[in-house]
């Protein structure tokens, strides 16, 4: 039996949970994919199996759409985390699985492990890269592949950090990725130097927390090391342009 991951400290309120995850592969995969509760770690009892949906999308059938929708927004993002040999791969992929779930404020994340059991399914059946779209972030086929089916939940396997220096030579710090909670992505500016790694500790711990359930308002007030206090509000893309957020986020200040 596959439970789903729990969350803790849930607090109902929040947005839908979305995840999108694109596996890529040079050969046709079988239909239907062999996928198994115990070997994948598909939960087996609540709304994240059924909420997964899988969608092949082949080259052949329509090659406009294939480079225009799957390649081309991921290949900068591929060479980055991967490597050129992982994009050229990918360039020469003809197939797609699009895994995809969308559920509204989920009390788990049985969600989040179905999708993964499929990505592992597709990719011990010869998916060269997984594309995790909402966390920006690309991983290798043989690394999806060997995951366990009963690993427990990591918040950084979803959210990924980024930094980007700002004019005045300070870092903006933010999260991709809780939109998977149906949580809204986390962003602190004006971080110097050699505050980038407390910055790295401080986003994944609230991320981790808003992982488990809880909410941030703007108006709440966040605990941050020092005895320092944070004050939450709506991000606004006009308070930094290096801030590539995608929908609604919240601002640290």
């Amino acid at each position: 039996m596959v439970a789903p991951w729990p969350r803790e400290n849930y607090v109902a309120g929040g947005g839908p949970a979305q995840i999108a995850l694109i596996a890529l592969s040079s050969a046709k995969l079988p239909d239907p994919l062999p996928v198994s509760r115990a070997r994948h770690g598909m939960p087996d009892h609540g709304d994240g199996a059924e909420s997964i949906a899988l969608v092949a999308r082949d080259r052949a059938d329509d090659p406009t759409w294939f480079a225009n929708q799957v390649l081309a927004p991921f290949t900068e993002l591929i060479v980055s985390d991967l490597g050129p040999d992982a994009a050229a791969t990918v360039l020469a992929a003809e197939h797609a699985y699009v895994i995809e779930a969308q559920l509204d404020d989920p009390d788990d994340l049985g969600h989040l492990q179905a999708a993964w059991a499929l990505a592992k399914c597709v990719c011990e059946e010869g998916a060269a890269v997984v594309i995790d779209v909402y966390a920006a972030r690309a991983h290798l086929g043989s690394e999806v592949a060997a995951m366990r089916a009963d690993r427990s939940f990591d918040v950084m396997h979803e959210v990924t950090l980024f930094f980007e220096e700002e004019p005045a030579g300070t870092l903006a710090a933010w999260s991709l990725g809780l939109k998977k909670f149906g949580r809204p992505d986390l962003v602190v500016l004006g971080v110097r130097a050699d505050e980038a790694t407390e910055a790295a500790l401080l986003l994944r711990d609230i991320a981790a927390t808003l992982a488990s359930g809880e909410r941030i308002e703007p108006g709440d007030s966040v605990g941050a090391p020092g005895g320092r206090t944070l004050v939450a509000e709506r991000f606004d893309p006009a308070h930094s342009a290096a801030v590539a957020v995608d929908g609604d986020a919240i601002l640290l200040r």
